[in-house]
């Protein structure tokens, strides 16, 4: 029985060590495969989607984006001719770096897709800087102040004598959704019912529940309420626009990994600043001088 076992345990070695040599050489050659197609993968999670500089040096545009906010962004009805304020701020960069600006009109409530998405490299209109906020944008400095949490009510409403008394469980309060006055009554109130209302390319539309019966107030920024005050003299009043709650800074706005370009823009600004050039601008828009960067300001 011994002598005639070895050829079988021979054969049985050698079929062990092919088995083996055939395994290693699967392994190997899955290990290639996996190394090369890992290769042709993306190595980086960072945003394909040029910023704002980078965009201007392939194409020789600035694409920027407004949403009629007067009258720092303004639109002809008939016309579709876009002007104001920072308009004008926007065209004058462009002329200096000899780039078109080719000019998009946003919906407010998808304006950060929209932005990340790169239908255009920075927002126009004066985005007020919040802390949540910082983490959507990449902000500029600021080129403008607004005061926030003024009061829209009936004209013969005669229930509230400070901001605080509108903290209460029978008080039902509109405000714009994702705008910076939502962030100020959520901090501050915890009584009234706070009703977001979508603005879509209408920032108005938050004070129709004012006219409407549906809540008590709106609370939004001074220029919005002021405005809609002035559309509607025998219906409402404005309260705290002369003693405002808060202030916000508010800039440009690009998407968050666009770091270059917010720092271009903000040394765009504080040039404008300081040659007086933002100042000349507040003049012919009627924008009161310390609304705007005046380039004297501690940073």
């Amino acid at each position: 029985m011994g002598p005639k076992s070895r050829p079988f345990a021979t054969q049985f070695g050698i079929s062990i060590l092919a088995l083996s040599l055939s395994l290693v050489a699967l392994t190997v050659g899955f290990w290639h495969l996996h190394t090369a197609t890992t290769a042709s993968l993306p190595t980086s999670t960072s945003s394909v989607v040029p910023g704002l500089l980078e965009r201007i040096e392939r194409t020789g545009e600035l694409h920027a984006a407004y949403g009629v906010y007067p009258p720092y962004t303004m639109e002809d009805p008939n016309t579709k001719a876009v002007s104001g304020f920072s308009v004008e701020v926007i065209n004058h960069i462009a002329s200096e770096l000899k780039c078109r600006v080719v000019w998009h009109r946003m919906n407010w409530n998808t304006m950060s897709a929209d932005l990340k998405r790169g239908e255009y490299d920075v927002i126009a209109d004066p985005i007020f800087q919040t802390i949540p906020r910082a983490r959507e944008f990449a902000f500029s400095a600021p080129y403008a102040y607004f005061s926030d949490g003024i009061v829209v009510v009936g004209k013969n409403d005669n229930r509230f004598s400070k901001f605080d008394d509108l903290d209460a469980p029978n008080i039902r309060i509109s405000v714009g959704l994702g705008w910076a006055s939502e962030t100020l009554v959520k901090s501050r109130f915890t009584k009234a019912t706070i009703l977001p209302v979508q603005t879509s390319t209408d920032l108005l539309q938050v004070f129709n529940g004012v006219l409407a019966g549906r809540v008590d107030v709106a609370v939004a920024d001074g220029a919005d309420a002021a405005r809609f005050a002035r559309e509607h003299p025998s219906e409402v009043k404005v309260l705290f626009l002369n003693n405002p709650p808060a202030y916000f800074p508010a800039g440009f706005a690009l998407r968050p990994d666009d770091r270059q370009g917010a720092d271009f823009l903000s040394e765009s600004i504080r040039t404008l600043a300081s040659t007086g050039t933002l100042g000349d601008l507040a003049k012919r828009y009627g924008i009161p001088s310390d609304q705007i960067e005046s380039g004297h300001r501690s940073e």
